[in-house]
This record gives C-alpha cells, structure tokens and sequence, in this order.
C-alpha cells in the first residue's frame, strides 16, 4: 500500500478514537463541573446568557496526555521527544484552570507562563530557539540569550492574543479548526508526523467542544485553561515552522523564500494578533492597563453590530484565512520589506473597516 494511504488512515484512526474519547471526557467534565458549581462568573463584558461552565480545557491537556502514552509506540510518531512540550502544555492547562475560579492577577500569570516557557526553551534540545531569522528585515543570526529572550515573548504574545478569543461562542473552536487543519498539512509534508499528530487530535477535540459551546442546557466554556493551551501549542507550531525554515520541505515544495516565513506565519493568526494590539492601544490612550478586561474585542464589535456568535466566529476566521492565503499566493514577487509592508497595509484595512462597524453600532 502506498505510504501516503497508510498516512491518512492512520490520521482518520486517531481522528475517530479522539471524538470518541473527547465526547466521554467532555460529557464527564460537564457532570463534575455541575457537582461542584465551575460556572463561569457574569459580568457586564459577558456576551452570552445563563449558567456556563468554564474551565473545559483541562480537557484537551487530558486527551493530549492519553494520546501521547497510547501513540508513543508507533515507528513513525516520536511523544518521547516531545513529552517536556506535552508536560509544559498541560502545566499551562493547570495553571490557567486555577486561574479560572480564583483571583490571580494577569502580571502573576504571566510571570509564572514566562518561567514555564524559559524552562521549556532552556532545558530541551527538541524545542527550538529561534536564533536565525533568514534575512528577515535585514536580521540573519542572533544569540542564544538574545533568541531565548525573544522566543519566550513570541509564545507570551500568541498565547495572549489567542487567550482573548474566548469570548463569545464557537470562536476559539473555529479559528483552532482552521489553523490546526493548516498545520497538519504542513507538517504532513514536513514528514513531522508527531506534530502532524497532535493537530489531528486538537481538531477533534475542538469539534467536540463545539458542540458543548453551543449547547443551551450544557453550554461550557475552555476558559483560561482551554485558551492557554491552545496558544500554547499554536505558538509550539509557528516558532517550529520559523525556526526549521532552512530543512523545512515546505519551503522547497512550494518555492519560499526563507525570509518571508516569519510574515507567513504571522499571517496564520492575523485577526487575534491584530485584536490585540488594537485592545491595547485604545486602553494605553484611555490611560488604562493594557491588559486590563472590556467588551472593545473585534467580536465584540461584529456582536453589537447584528451578527450572531456562530456567523461572527465564521466571519473573523474566514477573514484570516483570506489575509493568509493573499500572503502566501503573493510571497515569490516580493522580499521581506515589502512583504512586511504589504502586511501592514492589508491590516491597516481591516482595522479602518472595523472601525467603520464600531462607529455604526454606537450610532
């Protein structure tokens, strides 16, 4: 049988043995939260009714623990060389479950993630530093200090931005499917057959929970404990696919320049990144905490202006697909100057055309 069949049956078996293992968990998950009361706290940012449950995510860290002791024994899937990954994912599961029922505040977290992740980086060879950024704006290679330092506020910054997009219902599960879905073919190509692994088993994951998120009588949130984990991994993957950029077969099957892959890969998650820094600067010029909580999320604002949970989580993913497609088709006719400024400028867009939604829900 030819290899690539053998590939994508397996994929279709782990795929189907998630759901199933995902739904148990899910469906006990929801009876234990029920006994000991994890609702989700309301306040007047809440842009959804009733009782919820939160803190899900520990879920996924559950499935993902499973998956990596039952899948370790395969020829072609190495957990073992990714199990201080695994064990640091689930740590950031832990950690943003607790943060989900109990009052700890957003600079503690984020000093305790920032110790997870210079541990991770520090103490493990099969984890890469970002030390060689290809020509990308001019920067070829850099230090290990200074590459530790900045591939530690890579994973904080997409971990953040992805944290945010837990806020309405479908949309973390929606924007994960599609980047997930991306990632298991480029690591399919990349012959990365365990990391082409764990996107399977998130994608299942994920839809299962949809159906736990939309649920009336059952409805649960991942919570911090879910939104972490999922930035955690999604950060794994995009400091991975910049940091293999010159032994990566992407680059070779598809002809691209190795300075443009950091804006190939930003581009995969363009809408949060850009939510982010938008939230950030309307709180510094309001003179507030940047990383102070509200209700001024791009979703937020599609939320206000008619659209529903499910088309506005459909409308921001399909959004940064198309900014990453339009990246990626572009990418040959153009260096990293350009295609950075090119970046910019379809962002700067989007941010005018948001803005344009803003102004019509208040009027």
């Amino acid at each position: 049988m030819n290899l690539e069949f053998t590939y994508i049956f397996y994929y279709i078996g782990v795929f189907i043995l998630t759901l199933l293992l995902s739904r148990f968990l899910f469906s006990r998950y929801i009876a234990f939260a029920k006994r000991f009361n994890l609702v989700k706290a309301q306040s007047v940012r809440a842009s959804h009714k009733g009782q919820v449950y939160t803190g899900g995510g520990v879920v996924y860290a559950a499935v993902i623990m499973v998956a990596a002791l039952v899948l370790n024994d395969l020829d072609f899937t190495y957990f073992s060389n990714i199990s201080p990954v695994i064990a640091t994912s689930i740590l950031v599961s832990v950690l943003g479950f607790y943060d989900d029922f109990t009052d700890i505040s957003a600079f503690q977290k984020y000093i305790i993630l920032t110790f997870l992740i210079l541990m991770l980086l520090y103490s493990n060879s099969n984890v890469p530093i970002i030390h060689n950024l290809n020509g990308f704006l001019g920067v070829y290679s850099i230090g290990f200090i200074p590459g530790l330092i900045f591939t530690s506020f890579v994973y904080l910054s997409i971990m953040n931005a992805i944290n945010l997009t837990d806020g309405i219902d479908g949309y973390l599960a929606i924007f994960s499917i599609y980047f997930f879905i991306s990632f298991l073919r480029i690591h399919d190509i990349n012959t990365s057959y365990t990391l082409a692994s764990v996107s399977v088993i998130l994608i299942a994951i994920c839809i299962i929970f949809i159906r736990y998120n939309f649920s009336k009588g059952k409805k649960l949130f991942v919570g911090d404990a879910g939104s972490l984990f999922i930035g955690f991994w999604m950060a794994t993957f995009l400091v991975t696919h910049i940091s293999w950029t010159t032994t990566s077969n992407i680059v070779q099957v598809f002809s691209i320049k190795p300075e443009n892959m950091p804006v190939i890969a930003i581009s995969m998650i363009s809408v949060p990144v850009m939510d982010t820094l938008r939230v950030m600067f309307v709180r510094i010029m309001r003179k507030t905490s940047p990383l102070s909580a509200d209700n001024n999320h791009l979703h937020h604002l599609l939320l206000n202006n008619g659209f529903s949970h499910l088309r506005t989580s459909l409308t921001l993913t399909f959004i940064n697909g198309a900014i990453c497609i339009g990246i990626f088709l572009i990418e040959p006719n153009f260096n990293s100057f350009e295609l950075t400024s090119i970046y910019i400028l379809i962002n700067i867009f989007w941010l005018i055309f948001f803005e344009y939604f803003n102004r019509r829900a208040k009027n």
